[in-house]
């Protein structure tokens, strides 16, 4: 089996188990989030090599001298299993060192500007522990409009011309790859948005590029299976996007 049939598998599963929560708990929204919640966790440690470990908890970085040097909680941890790559644990309650950490996922039931200026907040805390690949997942629908709007919010002094920083903006350049996000998934709107470098005749810029979902039948599945490998491929630094698989008209430009 390739690896793409194994990330087609999961997706697979994923959505049939995940259909089966929204019929059981129809009347219970929120365990519905946390059923998803884990399906992503038993999908993302099947996938990985077995010198990995997925779980939920908190990244703490004692290299850094200064006080609060832990997360906020994260819902997923993927990290390497190592000596001391668990700080403490008890229950269903980890801290994990941070350099056993390799990438961090917030999973969201849906996406508001609130709650995703937080998810940033969040992000630049895990960035300042050196903490790298980040990834948001969300279960309900997530427009380009108003993902793009709400980065320049979060940078942006308040009444500042949007439009201008559109032609020439400074408040995101290379170094803030490390904090923005790597990837963000929107299941119910088949959107998948992913961080890139991108050029044309003028000038290279940083944004967003809205993967393609050519599979018309089984939309659902073939964003979360793209999902998958973005967030595998990134762990093991591998990952290219292909120019005829996503779309610059969709996505947007930070830088």
């Amino acid at each position: 089996m390739t690896q793409e049939e194994r990330y087609r598998q999961q997706a697979v599963f994923f959505i049939k188990e995940l259909n089966k929560a929204r019929m059981l708990f129809a009347n219970h929204k929120p365990s519905i989030g946390y059923v998803g919640e884990e399906l992503l966790r038993l999908a993302l440690r099947d996938l990985l090599p077995k010198e990995y470990d997925v779980c939920q908890g908190f990244v703490l970085n004692n290299e850094i001298k200064q006080k609060d040097n832990i997360s906020r909680q994260c819902d997923i941890i993927v990290f390497r299993k190592e000596k001391q790559s668990i700080a403490y644990s008890i229950g269903e309650l980890n801290v994990i060192n941070a350099h056993s950490v390799v990438a961090v996922i917030e999973v969201k039931s849906s996406l508001n500007r609130d709650s995703f200026l937080t998810t940033l907040e969040a992000f630049e805390k895990l960035q300042e522990l050196r903490v790298i690949q980040k990834f948001v997942f969300v279960f309900g629908k997530l427009s380009r409009k108003s993902l793009r709007r709400w980065f320049f919010q979060y940078r942006c002094p308040q009444n500042f011309n949007e439009e201008f920083l559109v032609m020439d903006n400074e408040l995101y350049d290379w170094s803030d790859i490390e904090w923005i996000p790597k990837s963000i998934l929107s299941l119910e709107s088949h959107n998948l948005f992913v961080l890139d470098h991108l050029q044309d005749d003028n000038r290279d810029y940083i944004g967003y590029v809205s993967h393609v979902i050519k599979d018309k039948t089984n939309k659902e599945i073939s964003c979360l299976q793209r999902f998958l490998a973005n967030v595998m491929d990134l762990i093991n630094d591998t990952f290219e996007i292909d120019q005829n698989d996503y779309s610059i008209k969709d996505g947007f430009l930070l830088y």
